[in-house]
């Protein structure tokens, strides 16, 4: 699926010294909407694929019959060496968006068909934890203690366990809140949020899966989890791909370097767009950009296609 795809790791444009053409007399040169029409990429030839799916089935028995959500699908996605990736999927509803990751993350199996994580076939022993809409840190517990959870239960050393917490903690920005419950109104969505992704990523993961992570949050909250997605993909000692699900263009286009368009009925790949923005760090200022703004025209378009098939 993304054997031609050409990415560097999402940036934000460098400002021109000359004021902006107006958007139909810089298309030319910017082209985002060209992005998905021949795309390529440079891989490694002994790279391997973080995730392969191949030929992937998978039906549900509904009051009308069966309904197949997967009839021979099939999504690659390479390992990019020495650089992260931050790939969302969007997609018609229906169309397999969580499902996917689920298929990924080892929370669900297909009725047939082959998953390999780093060329591997993965077996009951796999799982990837997933960041989720509804909050799932542990209230009983602190800050500091939900992050240290998975390295307790592999018996890792305490004070280990607890530099590795904090080291993941200063990441996201929630170093100064270790000692406070998990919990709602001592943090905030936002922040329980990322006391999640702590956990998630604290294993040394190099994988994140965000389901409709940022859905449930106000406008400022979520711009504080999107600011820590870009600490987390710029750190190069992670080299991480995240995979996002999520209905929110804007965000999608603000974080992504690839963007999934799936069709549904049964499910497949509708486009793949590539997103470039340049070699410098995105920041908020690349949302008022015409480069930014045509992106999320182009991929508002082909969402209207796949929602009126």
């Amino acid at each position: 699926m993304f054997e031609n795809l050409t990415q560097p790791k999402p940036q934000q444009p460098q400002q021109p010294q000359q004021p902006q053409q107006p958007l139909q007399e810089t298309q030319q040169a910017q082209q985002p909407s060209a992005q998905f029409n021949t795309p390529t990429i440079n891989v490694a030839s002994n790279a391997v694929d973080v995730f392969n799916l191949t030929d992937i089935n998978l039906s549900f028995a509904t009051a009308t019959g069966k309904f197949t959500l997967f009839d021979n699908f099939n999504l690659r996605i390479e390992d990019l060496p020495n650089e992260g990736q931050f790939v969302s999927i969007l997609g018609a509803s229906g169309s397999g968006k969580s499902q996917i990751l689920k298929l990924l993350s080892g929370l669900s199996k297909p009725d047939s068909g082959s998953i390999k994580f780093y060329g591997k076939e993965i077996d009951s022993n796999h799982h990837i934890p997933m960041v989720f809409q509804q909050y799932s840190a542990f209230p009983w517990m602190t800050v500091l203690d939900n992050v240290m959870l998975p390295l307790k239960l592999k018996k890792v050393p305490e004070k280990e366990a607890k530099d590795r917490a904090l080291e993941m903690l200063k990441l996201v920005g929630l170093e100064d809140q270790k000692d406070k419950w998990a919990q709602y109104p001592a943090l905030s969505g936002g922040q329980l949020q990322r006391v999640s992704i702590a956990r998630n990523l604290v294993d040394k993961s190099q994988v994140l899966l965000l389901d409709e992570a940022t859905s449930a949050l106000d406008i400022f909250s979520k711009r504080d989890m999107q600011k820590a997605l870009l600490d987390i993909y710029y750190n190069s000692e992670l080299d991480p791909t995240i995979i996002n699900v999520t209905h929110d263009i804007s965000e999608a286009v603000y974080l992504s370097n690839r963007i999934i368009i799936l069709a549904a009925n049964p499910c497949r790949i509708h486009k793949m767009v590539s997103v470039n923005f340049g070699p410098e760090r995105r920041t908020e200022r690349l949302r008022e950009t015409q480069q930014f703004a045509e992106y999320v025209r182009v991929v508002e378009g082909l969402m209207d296609e796949v929602n009126k098939k």
